[in-house]
């Protein structure tokens, strides 16, 4: 059952898959002209609870979307491993001190939660957090989000990252000469790679992520028009991108120093209530967060890493337990908000809901306040709606309370509608043996196969629809 009901659903992504469908025009009409004239940048944010926060379901439509109209970065980022809790394997955080920690679940407190729905914060003088981003999501601009007017933040990238640039920088656009000098050399322009033969239940996304190579060069290289393979088939994998030929110059043998690092507090572009942003001389996966001055507490509420490419940013918070009701209770969430210039905001709520058993009227209140909220600083921005997946209370009753929210969520005029629940197979689907695959020991989350499969088939709808769109405009 599992199998089929994706791999059916995701060939039939017509524009009934969505609720509302006409309410996607801006945002297709922006991405429409952004793989058209290969300008801009497109934000998406995704809202959540745990199903969010692990960015396995995420981070699968991030990488979908991106492959079609361009890697913009990695977006909105947050230390989840000092706050002592899961989140994406794509950025690394660590620091050389203890941070406290509180999530929104809680009742409020003088612990001020923003945008990514944890408060972060420690006393410590001389903190340092440090990043280290996965190759695919190099960065030169950066936004740190904090809960308080003024910035008590500076940043630095390490010296290698300013120089390695700085050398690219200044090499010679004209012909090199032939003479060459003794410590440089010529580099090849062919890339290398390597071969991975396809086995059984293997697809080319999770391929690329094994091998942290983006899923349209694995494609390019291999001559693929889609994301089909078969089992046994050869696949080409580059295993080191090289430049066009050109001279560049072997270092030559030196004394090993302490590692230095450029402090970039100088190159503040712009600071803002809430938001500080820096503008790179470089492109670099790490960076260096560091007290700008002192005082009695440092909280900071979360990172935004882009690049200067045109794209899609996929945005994902979300936060372990929590309801639409905890993101309602602290204002700074919608204060900070603005920072992310969302063009369509993606809400996948309604799980802890049910297991709190609200009933449907107080759901959809509390979802219309939120929309309310988050509408009042950009009322022309898309709002899309999923539906809650399939879950069962105490491992073997079904969740019925998420068919009752479903049907709400689809009486919203002003909201688009994607009807997960359905698309998973009902209320009843996990009592199915088929579905046992998909989820996890608990029946309410579900494994890194249920994750993937279910981000797969929101992007194969969401990209027939943008198809469709497309279709329709040029007729």
């Amino acid at each position: 059952m599992s199998s089929s009901i994706f791999s059916k659903d995701a060939k039939d992504g017509v524009n009934s898959d969505f609720k509302n469908v006409k309410l996607l025009a801006p945002v297709f009409e922006k991405l429409y002209q952004l793989e058209k004239n290969k300008i801009s940048k497109v934000n998406i944010v995704h809202i959540g609870d745990s199903h969010v926060q692990a960015d396995m379901f995420t981070n699968v439509i991030r990488q979908i979307l991106q492959a079609k109209f361009g890697n913009g970065g990695y977006g909105f980022t947050f230390p989840y491993s000092l706050a002592k809790t899961n989140g994406t394997s794509y950025i690394k955080y660590t620091s050389n001190t203890i941070w406290e920690s509180r999530r929104n679940i809680y009742p409020v407190t003088d612990v001020c939660v923003g945008l990514s729905g944890i408060g972060l914060y420690t006393s410590s003088p001389d903190f340092e957090v440090n990043i280290d981003a996965n190759p695919l999501y190099t960065f030169n601009k950066v936004k740190l989000l904090y809960p308080t007017k003024n910035s008590s933040f500076k940043i630095s990238l390490p010296d290698t990252d300013y120089q390695s640039v700085t050398a690219n920088v200044s090499e010679v656009t004209s012909p090199p000469s032939t003479a060459k000098k003794d410590n440089d050399k010529i580099e090849n322009e062919k890339p290398n790679y390597i071969i991975h033969k396809v086995e059984s239940k293997e697809t080319l996304y999770r391929i690329s992520q094994f091998y942290n190579v983006p899923i349209e060069k694995v494609k390019d290289l291999n001559n693929l028009s889609s994301n089909t393979i078969r089992v046994g088939m050869d696949l080409k994998i580059p295993s080191k991108e090289k430049p066009e030929t050109k001279i560049v110059a072997i270092p030559k043998e030196v004394k090993e120093e302490p590692k230095k690092e450029i402090l970039l507090n100088t190159i503040l572009s712009k600071e803002k209530i809430y938001e500080s942003e820096f503008i790179l001389p470089v492109s670099s996966n790490q960076l260096t967060i560091l007290p700008g001055k002192k005082e009695s507490e440092y909280n900071l509420s979360g990172i935004i890493l882009e690049n200067d490419k045109p794209g899609i940013i996929y945005h994902s918070i979300g936060v372990n337990g929590t309801k639409v009701s905890d993101y309602n209770k602290y204002p700074m969430f919608f204060d900070q908000f603005p920072a992310l210039s969302t063009d369509l905001l993606v809400i996948s709520l309604g799980t802890n809901e049910a297991f709190n058993k609200w009933t449907t009227p107080y759901y959809i209140s509390q979802i219309q306040m939120f929309i309310d909220k988050v509408r009042k600083n950009n009322p022309k921005m898309v709002i899309l709606l999923m539906t809650p997946p399939p879950s069962l209370f105490k491992r073997r009753t079904p969740n019925t309370f998420v068919e009752g929210y479903g049907e709400a969520l689809k009486q919203l005029k002003d909201c688009v509608i994607w009807d997960l629940l359905t698309k998973l197979g009902g209320a009843k689907a996990p009592l199915e043996k088929e579905f046992e695959p998909l989820m996890a020991k608990d029946k309410v989350h579900y494994t890194r196969e249920g994750y993937e499969k279910q981000g797969q088939l929101f992007a194969a709808h969401f990209l027939a629809a943008y198809d469709n769109y497309v279709k329709s405009r040029t007729n």
